[in-house]
């Protein structure tokens, strides 16, 4: 090949390593905030202070999940209210009176929205996990592509240095 292939191929290979350098400082910003937004899940919930003191990027997803897991807690626990209620009037019969029966169905509509709650936690920690196996795969694949265009990249460079050394004019004296 001649310098000027070598040349261009070396310049193609560069921008190539920049793109794959762009990608992967992304990718690794996206996971920290990600590992961010999920130890603040693992916690057991995310408070009004997790939200605000949390950075823009996870503001929306937290905002979401918020939402998302009230919604689904309250589902939860209608459709699990009725069944918990009469059994615990089965069980208790008519003994209790009607202030304490009503304090206990608060209890239990309390318990069935907490065990909302946790499932809707263990869901969106499964899905977190997933998706960041996905990014450090992602990181993986990469990391390796960069190293084998950071191999080929020298071995374009030492091939334009050679063409150029090879066209460089060579005098000799004959006596």
């Amino acid at each position: 090949m001649g310098i000027f292939t070598f040349t261009a191929r070396v310049h193609a290979l560069m921008y190539q390593k920049s793109n794959i350098e762009y990608r992967l400082t992304q990718l690794t910003k996206k996971l920290q905030s990600l590992q961010q937004y999920s130890a603040l899940i693992a916690n057991g919930g995310v408070s009004i202070g997790d939200l605000l003191s949390s950075p823009g990027v996870n503001m929306g997803r937290m905002m979401n999940y918020l939402a998302w897991a009230h919604n689904n807690s309250l589902l939860y626990m209608q459709q699990n209210a009725p069944q918990a209620i009469s059994w615990y009037q089965s069980q208790m019969g008519n003994s209790q009176n009607a202030a304490n029966n009503q304090q206990m169905q608060r209890w239990i509509m309390l318990q069935l929205y907490q065990q909302g709650r946790d499932r809707a936690m263990q869901i969106e920690t499964r899905n977190l996990k997933v998706e960041e196996d996905k990014i450090a795969q992602e990181k993986e694949r990469l990391e390796a592509q960069g190293k084998s265009v950071e191999a080929e990249l020298k071995s374009a460079r030492e091939g334009r240095d050679q063409a150029i050394k090879d066209m460089a004019p060579r005098y000799t004296f004959n006596a």
